[in-house]
């Protein structure tokens, strides 16, 4: 069996809400977001509290109308201008 190179694809899926937390408590509340490999973008439309913001662990939730959440650990984040950008980890 041969292995051959190709172009790489990644999977990019978005959704319309999500919240930031630092342990149980909320940070922030996403608006429209994205992944795409491990990176992830979102609209901050309210940060909650600052502070925890900037700790770790942070954990974002994801909820649909059906179905648990999902939730992914955050690393890497960065605030600007209404967006936040992070990479996405296993949660331990």
């Amino acid at each position: 069996m041969a292995v051959t190179e190709g172009p790489r694809h990644r999977i990019v899926i978005e959704g319309l809400a999500g919240v930031v937390r630092q342990g149980y408590a909320h940070a922030a509340t996403l608006g429209r977001w994205r992944v795409e490999g491990d990176a992830f973008t979102a609209d901050v439309a309210r940060v909650v509290d600052a502070f925890r913001l900037t700790q770790s662990p942070l954990t974002l939730e994801l909820t649909y109308p059906t179905g648990p959440p999902t939730r992914r650990g955050l690393v890497d984040v960065r605030v600007a201008a209404g967006r936040l950008s992070a990479r996405l980890i296993k949660l331990r």
